[in-house]
């Protein structure tokens, strides 16, 4: 029987796996949960009918797995917090909502660490990677979102303004 452990972002009992990332080592996932992401990844890009699902799911991933203060960890989080207010409160639809998040990360845009809550939200990756149909994998991927981003809701002003600035631009 594999040891769990808690994912120290979003308390996910998870494997307890060596590392398989080389990259993206600023996002804050434990291995086991980072796993589990590419686990779910893999569903989605094998199901055309959650293709346009996926945008949603890493914007929500990323954002519940902040990582530690750092320039990349800091844009991570900025870019996939717009993605989830662009949807969730400015109606964008996920594909949309990725192309207007590469305004965001122009050249010279800075992005201040932002703390992050005590709690990033109940649900987690395990909980969409439960679900039997596609109907239902969308469904809990948009609750998903909803309770990351009220996780952060301390921040939403600054958040819902660079929005703003990425929809008028």
């Amino acid at each position: 029987m594999t040891r769990k452990l808690r994912c120290h972002d979003c308390g996910a009992l998870v494997p307890d796996v060596p590392e398989i990332r080389t990259d993206h080592l600023y996002i804050g996932a434990s291995p086991g949960c980072y796993a589990a992401f590419t686990e779910l990844i893999g569903r989605e890009m094998s199901d055309v009918t959650l293709a346009a699902t996926h945008m949603l799911t890493t914007d929500v991933y990323m954002a519940q797995h902040p990582g530690s203060p750092g320039r990349q960890a800091s844009q991570s989080v900025w870019v996939h917090l717009v993605g989830l207010c662009l949807v969730l409160e400015f109606g964008f639809d996920p594909v949309a909502s990725a192309h207007a998040k590469a305004r965001v990360a122009a050249p010279n845009a800075e992005f201040p660490w932002l703390e992050p809550p005590p709690s990033l939200g109940a649900t987690t990756v395990l909980d969409i990677l439960a679900t039997a149909s596609a109907e239902e994998h969308r469904a809990a991927v948009r609750g998903w979102a909803r309770s990351v981003w009220a996780a952060w809701e301390l921040h939403h002003g600054p958040i819902r303004e660079r929005a703003a600035r990425v929809v008028t631009s």
